[in-house]
């Protein structure tokens, strides 16, 4: 499933007098397209002139942008609501998921059957519903051995990765596209030049609509 916030709103009211007491304040909750966090929470860190640490503004964000199993979606709340409670309490924590946020996930986990975890990995599932139509310029390659292998670029390192692609792998052909085909999102947008390895006829198939485009190292156009 994917997030509402009347979803989310409705599940905070109940956890929150499930498993913190009910001490959580309403919080603004904002719904993201997130690729790398199902979740988050923020606010605004202050130092006072006795060197005091102050926050404020907190809000919790949740992505919309995988469908996934409403029991994850649940412990992804629960997750950031813990970060909420150690700021609100103003409780000393030795990092971002340290023994007291360890030591209350494992304590909502064991009481109330959770599965609250540090970081989740997406699964196979969940990446193949990421259907945001964005843009992306790659390079697809035909490798000397014969395989396919692609690589998504960070817009700002296209041409460094133009230049040290042929210098650290052995290439027989490439070809340069732009695409919007959600397929390429779960490719990560890369600074350096690393390759992926794909099968042809699946990556011949999200081509269809790409456009080829040409490069001399310094310049990228559409190819005549």
């Amino acid at each position: 499933m994917k997030a509402s916030i009347s979803y989310i709103e409705q599940k905070f009211q109940e956890f929150n007098h499930l498993c913190f007491e009910g001490k959580l304040p309403p919080i603004p909750i904002r719904l993201s397209n997130a690729r790398n966090a199902l979740g988050s929470f923020r606010c605004k860190r202050t130092r006072d002139l006795l060197g005091r640490v102050h926050y404020s503004d907190p809000c919790l964000s949740i992505s919309t942008r995988y469908d996934i199993d409403e029991t994850l979606l649940e412990d992804t709340l629960l997750h950031e609501m813990i970060h909420y409670y150690i700021m609100i309490n103003g409780l000393k924590d030795s990092s971002a998921h340290g023994p007291v946020f360890r030591s209350m996930m494992d304590e909502i986990n064991t009481r109330y059957g959770r599965h609250i975890t540090i970081s989740h990995r997406r699964t196979a599932s969940e990446v193949a519903s990421d259907r945001l139509r964005k843009p992306h310029v790659l390079c697809v390659a035909r490798l000397s051995s014969g395989a396919m292998a692609l690589v998504v670029c960070a817009r700002s390192r296209v041409f460094d990765i133009y230049d040290e692609l042929p210098r650290r792998y052995l290439i027989k052909e490439s070809h340069w596209y732009w695409s919007k085909d959600p397929y390429f999102n779960r490719f990560p947008n890369s600074i350096t030049a690393k390759l992926y390895r794909v099968e042809a006829a699946e990556l011949a198939e999200h081509l269809k609509g790409a456009i080829e485009l040409e490069c001399d190292g310094r310049t990228m156009r559409p190819k005549r």
